[in-house]
């Protein structure tokens, strides 16, 4: 049984910068460099290099940037179940300052649909596990949840980005894997008081991600602070992508809880050390 995710993927650029914009300002880039990308597509590869059997699923257009899509998933062992749809596929561009912090600005391009993830059932047979985000519209989300119960696939929900509508499938999720401000927008809360939401919430397992600090791992009431090692910081673009897939590859296995969270969080500490997202996913033998 392997991975299932169903996301968003497109095309890449990233902009080096010494600094973000003020307002009106014009900067001039000191690197340019493109790659395919997107919260899920980044997650399988992840996950494929930790040693999961992985499948991706996504909408693409019919241009170039589609052909690149697949190229990639084919390249690193990823079952590819790419859509075409006539319009663009997605399309990213990320700015990274020399402090190695990221700003991310997406255009989805053509989406998926409740009948696209319909398509999907073969794929929902064979999965041990299904890794969500909302990148994808609620329509196709809802019905992948809904497949995903019909065929007793556990649901990880990582709600990135954060929209509203995500609250509706809390319940549905085997396990949560937001980051700090997601958490917050989740249960309504400060992050002060998010700990004790959190203990008062009645999720099962949930992990919140901090970071240069770790995470925080909840499961059944109990709660435990994972740090991060010390890692040199080049490019923080993918580090939760990262996290999510080596954490379902190793959940996938049966490994605890709490330890896959220490072996993701290091796997995320790596991939901060390296410029751009895929190249800087470490694969199984760095990490465990």
């Amino acid at each position: 049984m392997g991975l299932l995710i169903i996301g968003l993927c497109g095309q890449s650029v990233f902009l080096r910068v010494p600094h973000f914009h003020s307002p009106g300002e014009t900067l001039h880039a000191t690197d340019l460099f493109s790659e395919p990308g997107g919260k899920g597509y980044n997650q399988a590869v992840a996950a494929r290099r930790a040693g999961a059997e992985t499948v991706f699923a996504g909408a693409v257009g019919e241009d170039p940037d589609a052909g690149l899509c697949e190229e990639r998933l084919v390249r690193e062992g990823i079952g590819s179940r790419l859509i075409r749809k006539p319009g663009r596929t997605a399309f990213a561009c990320i700015l990274t300052d020399d402090g190695g912090e990221n700003r991310v600005t997406v255009y989805p391009g053509v989406r998926l649909t409740a009948g696209d993830v319909g398509s999907l059932e073969e794929e929902f047979r064979s999965a041990g596990l299904l890794l969500l985000t909302p990148e994808i519209p609620e329509e196709a989300f809802a019905e992948a949840v809904r497949l995903a119960k019909r065929h007793g696939v556990p649901v990880v929900l990582n709600p990135a980005p954060f929209f509203p509508w995500v609250r509706r499938y809390l319940a549905d999720a085997w396990l949560l894997t937001p980051n700090r401000s997601e958490a917050c927008a989740l249960l309504d809360c400060t992050a002060d008081d998010m700990e004790a939401r959190i203990a008062a919430s009645g999720l099962s397992r949930l992990v919140v991600t901090l970071g240069a600090d770790g995470a925080l791992c909840f499961e059944n009431g109990k709660s435990e602070h994972i740090p991060a090692p010390p890692a040199k910081t080049v490019d923080t673009t993918g580090a939760g992508d990262c996290l999510n897939g080596f954490l379902c590859a190793l959940l996938l296995e049966g490994m605890p809880l709490p330890q896959a969270v220490k072996a993701a969080v290091r796997a995320a500490s790596l991939s901060v050390e390296h410029a751009h997202v895929l190249d800087g996913m470490p694969y199984r033998d760095e990490v465990v």
